[in-house]
């Protein structure tokens, strides 16, 4: 059977997430971890409060849990891969691992459902990831290159060479506007059918099929492309010109510049982006599916990962161009869009298959805690990793705080089951743990003297080693006489 979020043990709940937050900061910054390992720890808590925060039944409650699980997870992953890469000590990696765990089981409790919802915002947020690469890759192979502007380039030259073929080329712009124009208005009654703003003549002037064509007019154009460009044809038309000078510089600054072809050319491309409107619809509505709102709410976190990606890139191309890259050497684009899409997408997977595995350990191992006994065992297991950096008051404390997680977060499941989600008062809880904590209090202290005085050793640096091995045999002597 599954554990849910323990609405009844809340407090309980919330008071071994606060332990288990606690004495993770407290381990890491003694032991060399810093800011980063307090950035972990809060990735950490915001992953678990975005899971417990995927109710399908709020929209605006899902979307803001998925940006937060794309957030938390980031930031988790970030700083775990760095702690583990500069620092090389996994103990960094097993204590983030336990506040995650504890902070999955308190904020939003592991069950088939909470793994499934998790899975859905993974997913979506990960194809808006991979759609978002996609589109900076291919932007990049088209602009960054620098293929698509000199394509436009060199297509303006060809198509402004010579006076015939500058006209020629002229009409052929302005008949492919004008099909593009009767294409983008049939595009537009598909998307909102019943617009009832009366068409202008000459927005309907302008619009082409292609059985307003005359067949001798496209022969033309394609004669006139042919041999418009031909030493006899360009001479005669120039000597033409030449004879009558103000003719010539109206075809030089209507012809010859550009500016029509350049103008021709935007409505075009804006036109085919509108008769390209329908198609990109549909692709949409397929994403979505049946819930176009909760798919979008499911994906909010790709979009912000999205967003940030490609604002970063954005800021590194402008600082490329205004030549702003004095001290360090400033990236590309892409160079920062696409590795951090990447990354966000692969910490998403990561993530997932530590809950997908979490939930399944929880559920065939350790029942009667769920899982903040794994995060409890996880802590204690990163404090041995972390042991020799720890001083020995440090050592105690964390393992005690290990047993409270485990203590509390029993009773938080155990009054979630017995209970079925009625609270229990909440001077009960508060009084269980105060009891453990004063049990625990007592425990470390009394650690602390053996460890100090009823151990013959003069190595300081093995005190750490022998109090927490002291503190283990504690915690099993502890669990069972609880049990009993």
């Amino acid at each position: 059977m599954s554990v849910g979020h323990p609405r009844a043990g809340v407090v309980s709940a919330r008071g071994a997430l606060a332990v288990a937050v606690c004495a993770a900061v407290l381990a890491l910054a003694l032991s060399g971890a810093g800011a980063v390992g307090v950035l972990g720890v809060g990735g950490a808590v915001v992953l678990g409060w975005g899971v417990g925060a995927l109710d399908p039944s709020r929209t605006r409650r899902l979307a803001t849990g998925s940006v937060a699980v794309a957030v938390g997870t980031t930031v988790l992953v970030a700083a775990t891969g760095w702690l583990v890469t500069t620092a090389g000590r996994a103990g960094h990696a097993v204590v983030l691992a336990a506040t995650a765990a504890v902070a999955l089981a308190a904020l939003a409790g592991l069950s088939d459902e909470t793994t499934d919802r998790l899975t859905r915002a993974a997913s979506e947020s990960g194809f808006v990831a991979i759609v978002a690469t996609a589109l900076v890759v291919a932007w990049f192979l088209l602009v960054g290159t620098g293929f698509a502007p000199e394509l436009v380039v060199w297509s303006f030259e060809g198509a402004t060479a010579a006076p015939v073929t500058a006209a020629v080329w002229l009409q052929v712009l302005g008949v492919a506007a004008g099909l593009a124009a009767d294409r983008a208005a049939r595009a537009l009654d598909s998307l909102v059918p019943e617009r009832a703003a009366p068409e202008s003549g000459l927005a309907a002037s302008f619009r082409l099929t292609l059985d307003d064509l005359p067949r001798w007019y496209v022969a033309a154009l394609v004669v006139g492309l042919l041999f418009g460009s031909g030493a006899f044809v360009r001479d005669a038309v120039a000597a033409a010109l030449a004879a009558r000078p103000l003719v010539g510089r109206v075809v030089d600054a209507v012809v010859l510049s550009g500016v029509a072809h350049a103008a021709l050319g935007v409505v075009l491309a804006l036109s085919l982006c509108v008769a390209a409107a329908p198609t990109v619809h549909r692709a949409v509505v397929f994403w979505t599916g049946p819930s176009p709102g909760n798919t979008v709410a499911y994906g909010a976190g790709g979009l912000v990962v999205a967003v940030v990606a490609l604002s970063g890139g954005a800021l590194a191309s402008l600082a490329r161009a205004f030549d702003l890259s004095v001290a360090v050497a400033v990236p590309s684009a892409v160079a920062v869009a696409v590795p951090a899409l990447v990354a966000a997408l692969c910490a998403l997977l990561a993530v997932l298959a530590f809950v997908h595995g979490f939930h399944r350990v929880t559920g065939l191992f350790v029942r009667r805690a769920g899982g903040f006994a794994i995060g409890a065992g996880f802590l204690l297991v990163g404090t041995a990793l972390l042991a020799d950096a720890l001083p020995t008051a440090a050592v105690v404390l964390a393992a005690a705080a290990a047993l409270a997680v485990w203590d509390l977060g029993v009773h938080a499941v155990g009054f979630e089951r017995d209970l079925g989600g009625v609270r229990p008062p909440t001077r009960t809880e508060l009084v269980h743990a105060t009891a453990v904590t004063v049990v625990l209090a007592v425990a470390g202290v009394v650690a602390l003297a053996v460890g100090y005085f009823a151990v013959p050793i003069r190595v300081p640096d093995d005190r750490a080693t022998v109090a927490l091995a002291l503190v283990m045999v504690s915690v099993v002597a502890f669990s069972v006489a609880l049990r009993e």
